[in-house]
């Protein structure tokens, strides 16, 4: 993650040192934050004084920002990144809430009907009763091609493919999973 900063000479060294230390462990554990710039600007705002702080942090495919004016440049930029980690921690936990609501969608489940192990592909007949096409790149969740059987359980997600319905997954059946 790269940090810039724009016009704020005025800060302490060991201000601006530790605010990048609370930045970057923002990073900890995470890949989505990029970039960070600080920017400072005089401002005529009535009411809260002439220091503004914004802080713009590019995600991936997001940017997210936070801005706070007050008299004191350092009491600006503190409330700033306050602001801006708030904005960054709901920013992901509504994206985890996402993630988790899609991940808690049961696959389709199926048996593997024929395998063509020279080729890498095979066909899995769905609870529905429809065949679906899968490639040897599809499976995962700890199922190895070369090792799957025909008859084998298995869940999937699918896609239209050029030729009708293909699975983009397939892995393990759930272990509460009923029996075709």
């Amino acid at each position: 993650m790269q940090i810039q900063w724009v016009d704020m000479q005025k800060i302490r060294s060991e201000e601006r040192d530790a605010v990048e230390d609370r930045l970057r462990a923002l990073g900890n554990g995470h890949t989505d934050l990029i970039d960070v710039r600080i920017v400072a600007k005089q401002s005529n705002h009535h009411r809260h004084g002439g220091q503004e702080v914004r802080i713009a942090g590019l995600l991936r495919g997001k940017e997210l920002a936070a801005a706070r004016t007050r008299p004191d440049l350092s009491l600006a930029l503190h409330e700033a990144v306050e602001a801006f980690i708030r904005e960054l921690r709901r920013f992901r936990d509504r994206r985890d809430d996402r993630r988790s609501e899609l991940a808690s969608t049961p696959p389709l489940l199926g048996i593997v009907d024929r395998i063509f192990r020279d080729e890498g592909y095979g066909f899995i007949l769905t609870d529905s009763g429809e065949q679906v096409y899968f490639h040897r790149n599809a499976v995962h969740d700890g199922l190895v091609f070369e090792q799957l059987t025909e008859g084998q359980r298995v869940g999937l997600d699918l896609e239209a493919g050029r030729e009708g319905l293909q699975a983009t997954t397939v892995g393990s059946a759930p272990p509460d999973a009923p029996a075709p």
